[in-house]
């Protein structure tokens, strides 16, 4: 049993299909906003991965209407009509997106047990800002994490209304610079340190070999590979890359880190279920309680 005082989680594809959420949506869009436009599908997918690449963000917020043929639209009609039209689009999308994004299995009950063992958890991804709080939202996993570290806000975002909420998300979210992605591992150790800890006591816990698996290593945690998250929909996966921010040189980087990542293995490999970290995390809560049973 290993014992930690914090465990950080990747977010996308370890505690939810992120693929089966955003993608199906994505297309839902496209699919409504081609039959109101009344322009080229492929056309518009093209228009939509300058946009993606422009912003190196495939979730750029209402990227669609950065597009060629949509800036057409607005220049004809202006942005308010604009938008009306393109209303059934963005509806799409939304229910599509809300309709699709679920925990997997076991996740809530283990992240609640791992909480019970008096074990931090907190939540590292490099999504943006925006995507990250709103998928933590709907998923009701505010209550769960003592702390978020996303993607900072861009300022190429389209301006969004404030939301009013007493959840308090925003105020343990902590906005990384463009610099501090995957897989570097001196983001690991600089919020092992903001959690007053070391990362010698601190499990990760993701689905990337190439990326989540090799910056825990090189960090010294304890890495979890969440096996079960890795993702093997190969039309699902081309879907993504035909919309892709990713540049050869985005390209030639991933495969450097997966070259690297080959000579590494993951601590503990969660096969079918996350909930398989129960049997190797303890923490201060569980590591009193079995040391009061071997006194009985």
């Amino acid at each position: 049993m290993k014992q930690v005082d914090l465990a950080i989680f990747d977010l996308d594809n370890t505690l939810y299909d992120w693929y089966a959420s955003f993608l199906p949506a994505f297309y839902a869009m496209v699919d409504v906003a081609t039959s109101i436009l009344k322009c080229d599908r492929e056309i518009l997918l093209d228009e939509l991965r300058s946009v993606h690449v422009k912003h190196n963000d495939v979730e750029h917020p209402f990227s669609l209407l950065e597009t060629k043929t949509v800036q057409a639209l607005i220049s004809q009609h202006g942005s308010a009509e604009a938008l009306q039209i393109l209303d059934p689009a963005f509806h799409a999308f939304n229910k599509v997106r809300r309709d699709n994004l679920a925990l997997f299995p076991d996740v809530r009950s283990t992240l609640s047990e791992l909480r019970a063992r008096d074990i931090k958890l907190v939540a590292f991804t490099d999504s943006s800002y925006f995507a990250t709080l709103r998928r933590i939202r709907q998923l009701d996993l505010v209550s769960v994490f003592q702390h978020i570290f996303c993607r900072a806000k861009s300022k190429d975002d389209p301006p969004f209304p404030v939301r009013r909420s007493d959840d308090n998300l925003s105020a343990i979210t902590t906005e990384l610079p463009a610099n501090e992605t995957k897989p570097d591992p001196r983001v690991l150790r600089e919020i092992a340190q903001i959690e007053e800890t070391v990362t010698s006591s601190t499990a990760y816990i993701g689905d990337s070999i190439s990326k989540d698996i090799l910056m825990a290593k090189k960090a010294g945690c304890f890495a979890i590979w969440a096996k079960y998250g890795v993702h093997r929909d190969k039309p699902m996966y081309d879907k993504l890359v035909r919309i892709s921010h990713w540049t050869k040189e985005d390209i030639r980087r991933e495969n450097d880190y997966a070259a690297e990542a080959e000579k590494i293995s993951p601590d503990f490999v969660c096969e079918r279920s996350i909930a398989e970290v129960l049997s190797v995390l303890g923490g201060p809560a569980y590591a009193s309680t079995r040391a009061d049973v071997g006194h009985q």
